[in-house]
């Protein structure tokens, strides 16, 4: 049985994923020592299911949970949405959390690591440019260090989520928590596979890429007229100067 670590226990995502596994072998990772009793309070877990990643004892707690693989989940990674931008404190996170993530990785067993990102790392609005560069520069990072431990990686990107069913006709474009936690823990979802999750995410890259074709062909006439005009004028200060 493939035994679960859940990196961002206290989401709403990894309490989902939590609740989902029932009895399953699952351990929750605490950021430091003050967070064990939050992740306690967020998930019911018991504190034998939830480790102290600060403490560095969190490699020998993976190698002990459960036979067979290890699926860690990532539900939360360096900069949360919306904060105004704090590049040194975002930076601080990311290294902290990457930390952590080597420490699963370094624990001697097979790890399948599953990134739930979002679907602004790949095409993100001119107002959430910080977060969605940060999530995309995460994803690259996170799979140089699984390569380098010789893990897998596969990566989700919900869009909007909601809880529970849809009261509105148009939140039914959006996944649920319930199926975006079904999906991080199917086993269909394997190692290497990059997929949106969401009528909506899609709605977005679509909007997204006819939106940036319709600029590229703008600044495309653009440039050709510039070019245009500016050939036409070089004739002219060639003349001039010849005269």
């Amino acid at each position: 049985m493939t035994a679960t670590v859940v990196l961002g226990p206290k989401t709403r995502l990894g309490r989902e994923v939590v609740r989902r596994l029932g009895a399953a072998p699952v351990l929750a990772i605490a950021r430091d020592a003050a967070d064990v009793s939050a992740v306690a309070a967020a998930t019911g877990l018991g504190t034998l299911d939830i480790v102290d990643a600060s403490t560095g004892k969190l490699g020998a707690r993976v190698a002990e949970l459960g036979d067979g693989p290890v699926r860690l989940i990532v539900a939360a990674l360096g900069p949360v949405h919306p904060v105004k931008p704090d590049f040194e404190a975002d930076l601080a996170a990311v290294r902290r959390d990457l930390d952590i993530v080597d420490q699963v990785l370094g624990s001697g067993r097979p790890v399948e690591v599953v990134l739930v990102s979002t679907v602004i790392a790949l095409a993100p609005g001119d107002d959430r440019r910080y977060y969605g560069g940060w999530k995309s520069l995460l994803e690259q990072l996170l799979e140089q260090h699984t390569a380098r431990y010789g893990a897998a990686l596969a990566v989700l990107y919900p869009g909007r989520l909601r809880s529970g069913r849809a009261a509105k006709p148009w939140q039914r474009l959006h996944a649920s928590y319930d199926r975006l936690a079904r999906v991080v823990l199917d086993e269909d979802t394997a190692p290497g596979v990059r997929r949106t999750v969401g009528a909506d995410s899609r709605i977005w890259l679509a909007v997204r890429s006819i939106s940036f074709a319709l600029r590229s062909l703008g600044l495309s006439t653009g440039r050709q007229r510039n070019a245009l005009g500016g050939a036409h004028g070089g004739g002219a200060t060639g003349s001039d100067s010849r005269e």
